[in-house]
């Protein structure tokens, strides 16, 4: 016999844009805390690739990507008016990050062997293992410009105010970040490209 599933109506928050959840909980709505949560569901996933690019330590990126999704939620309760909310929260944790950076003490990094790895195809483990160690081979700058880039894709102008540089500058930021990471993984696609 087979089972029917159930389907759950779709919320009429779906249909909302952004910055009409985030008027929703700056304005004290009853479904404040709905909208937040909607917002979240949409945002948190880029978020939090944003914050690990920052930071390549999970506990500091973690940190940065709660205390975000937190300073937007005081932001909308104190009344900030804010049209662009994805931009907005990767604004925030930047601006965490820059502050971490500043106010950084020296810290002795603990290893966890604790954690568990999911059932991922060693050829993809492997590529992602290689993206990883060539973006942490790029300047800092270079290394947010092209994550922001590719795989935030946000615009150049967006990126640029949230960097605060110029267009050109961010553009000029991408392009060598894709010639740096294309120039050290070549000998490892061709590797790659004769085993298949």
């Amino acid at each position: 016999m087979r089972q029917l599933r159930k389907h759950s109506a779709p919320s009429p928050l779906d249909e909302l844009s952004d910055a009409q959840l985030y008027r929703m909980i700056r304005e004290k709505h009853g479904q404040a805390e709905r909208a937040f949560r909607e917002l979240y569901a949409r945002l948190s996933g880029n978020v939090h690739a944003y914050c690990r690019c920052l930071a390549w330590r999970r506990d500091e990126s973690d940190d940065l990507f709660q205390e975000a999704f937190a300073r937007l939620y005081e932001g909308a309760l104190q009344g900030r008016d804010v049209q662009n909310v994805a931009g907005y929260v990767i604004k925030i944790a930047r601006n965490l990050y820059l502050n971490m950076q500043r106010d950084r003490k020296p810290t002795v990094m603990i290893e966890d062997n604790t954690l568990t790895v999911q059932d991922v195809p060693h050829e993809r483990t492997e590529m992602l293992d290689l993206i990883h160690m060539a973006m942490e081979l790029l300047s800092e700058d270079h290394r947010e410009a092209f994550f922001l880039r590719e795989f935030s894709d946000l615009p150049y102008e967006e990126i640029a105010e949230i960097m605060n540089t110029s267009n050109v500058n961010v553009r000029i930021r991408v392009t060598r970040a894709r010639e740096r990471i294309r120039k050290i993984l070549q000998p490892y696609i061709a590797e790659f490209e004769q085993e298949s």
